[in-house]
């Protein structure tokens, strides 16, 4: 198999001539993969000239570079990225750190409103301060000015507020906060693929179409992708969801749909982990679990199977999941 590596800016697409132009010369193509990715949002309020973003590697260097010299940092964003900023700049013994979170609480969508609150009594704990329900309306000289009239002075201004699909306008594609692809990865247009952050599919669930931000959904369609660029065209099972990572300090598991409207919730709690399960008729249908992951594993291919017990016990991390699984999960495992 032969590979070339073209540097260039994408000027256009022309999906009638299968060229992709670049600045100098066109490129010709038989089919066309568009895994342009994203970028981070960057938001502008009067007197706000200096700041930093939190999106990527080199993001986090710059940030570490310059809070060597800044003792008092502000976030504006609470979500996965802007909480796992703030633990990490307190493990690097930051004392003054605060969040400006639009909602009125941190973590969404990944929590609901009571995990949530278990993690801000955490984050509190460790002497940063939160600004729920609240947002940036100008600063000055190094002082944010919030809607609320709260102020808080800053030496260093980070921002994590989301992302923005990036991608080419292509005549005729169909897209709307990114380009809209279907099971296999396919666009509406002939022989155009997509996959990863420039994205978004439909979930019918929900009756709406979704931005892709994990790195599991990304590969998955990537591996689509490339299977039906060469024929061979994937048969998709449509697992349930799954996501482990870091919030805050902790690390999570988020699996099938654990916070939907319907259903019984069974959560259990200490100082230092949450586990939350929902059963939707009788079947298990999803887990959120921070700080003891045990079992999660187990507890991902447990999804859709019968659940007998209904109890505070199926939230516990020694709940035998393993008898609905037929299989021998490593519980510690995570």
């Amino acid at each position: 198999m032969k590979f070339d590596c073209i540097h260039g800016y994408v000027k256009r697409i022309d999906p009638e001539s299968k060229q992709v132009w670049l600045e100098d010369r066109p490129v010709s193509y038989d089919k066309l993969l568009i895994a342009s990715g994203a970028t981070p949002n960057e938001l502008a309020f009067p007197g706000l000239t200096d700041f930093l973003v939190f999106r990527d590697f080199m993001d986090a260097a710059k940030i570490k570079e310059q809070v060597s010299s800044s003792k008092r940092v502000l976030i504006l964003g609470g979500g996965i990225l802007g909480l796992e900023l703030a633990g990490a700049l307190n493990k690097l013994g930051i004392e003054n750190i605060a969040i400006v979170q639009l909602t009125n609480f941190v973590g969404g969508p990944l929590l609901d409103q009571k995990a949530a609150e278990w993690l801000q009594e955490k984050i509190r704990g460790d002497g940063i301060t939160l600004f729920l329900s609240d947002s940036l309306d100008h600063v000055e000289d190094h002082t944010a000015i919030l809607k609320s009239g709260l102020t808080w002075k800053f030496e260093l201004f980070v921002q994590s507020t989301g992302i923005r699909p990036q991608f080419p306008e292509i005549p005729g594609l169909k897209s709307g906060r990114g380009i809209q692809i279907g099971d296999q990865s396919q666009t509406n247009l002939p022989d155009i693929f997509a996959a990863g952050d420039c994205t978004e599919f439909y979930n019918p669930k929900l009756d709406r179409w979704m931005t892709t931000r994990i790195w599991l959904d990304g590969a998955r369609q990537g591996r689509a992708a490339a299977n039906a660029m060469a024929g061979n065209y994937l048969e998709l099972n449509h697992p349930p969801f799954f996501n482990a990572s870091f919030i805050y300090k902790e690390r999570y598991a988020y699996i099938g749909e654990p916070h939907e409207a319907d259903g019984e919730n069974y959560v259990w709690k200490t100082k230092s982990a949450y586990r939350k399960i929902r059963v939707l008729d009788g079947k298990l249908a999803g887990a959120l679990l921070i700080g003891n992951r045990h079992g999660m594993m187990a507890i991902y291919h447990a999804i859709g199977k019968t659940v007998q017990e209904k109890d505070l016990a199926l939230a516990s991390p020694d709940y035998k999941w393993n008898e609905l699984t037929g299989a021998d999960w490593d519980y510690l495992f995570y």
